[in-house]
């Protein structure tokens, strides 16, 4: 499977029905802080979990885990602010472990997790190698088209003032005719 093919709207009720009974309240948490610091409009399904995606770049998301919710936050502004209060979460380089440390409940964890995606929202993600390149591809392509158009427009208001002048001799010719 291609990864563009991994791509879904995000419609939140259809999301909700794919989660299991025990961890749908959970979910449904998870999803108001997602929907609280981005626009619904900018969450898409991933392989079936909502994240946001800005400019081929991840931003934030989560995913519900056998081994339990696991939120992301791939802004390395926000990472670098709120390291130390993430890092006891952190499992590889933008995952939060949804889970609750001795003395905390799980309404800490989720505060923290919905801070998280409140910064997030605010900054960039994270890109790999190969969309970063794809993306540059993409802008190469953009920029050539608006240069070609802005060229063809330009030399279509040369052949315009040509045609112009053409037609202004024309009648200057004719009048003098008369």
């Amino acid at each position: 499977m291609k990864p563009e093919e991994r791509f879904a709207p995000y419609v939140r009720a259809t999301f909700l029905k794919s989660i299991a009974d025990g961890d749908r309240a959970l979910a449904v948490r998870l999803c108001d802080a997602l929907e609280a610091a981005f626009d619904v409009k900018d969450i898409v399904l991933y392989a079936g979990f909502p994240i946001v995606v800005r400019d081929m770049e991840s931003v934030a998301g989560f995913a519900m885990r056998k081994a339990g919710p696991m939120a992301y936050c791939c802004s390395p502004a926000t990472l670098a602010a709120m390291g130390a209060a993430l890092k006891p979460y952190m499992s590889g380089k933008s995952c939060i472990a949804v889970k609750p440390r001795k003395g905390e409940t799980i309404d800490d964890v989720l505060a923290l997790v919905a801070r998280a995606f409140q910064l997030a929202s605010h900054n960039g993600g994270m890109i790999c190698k190969a969309d970063a390149k794809q993306r540059e591809k993409l802008r190469a392509a953009e920029a050539e088209g608006k240069r070609s158009t802005h060229a063809a427009a330009k030399g279509n208001a040369k052949v315009a003032t040509k045609k112009s002048l053409k037609q202004s001799t024309v009648r200057k010719t004719a009048s003098k005719s008369k």
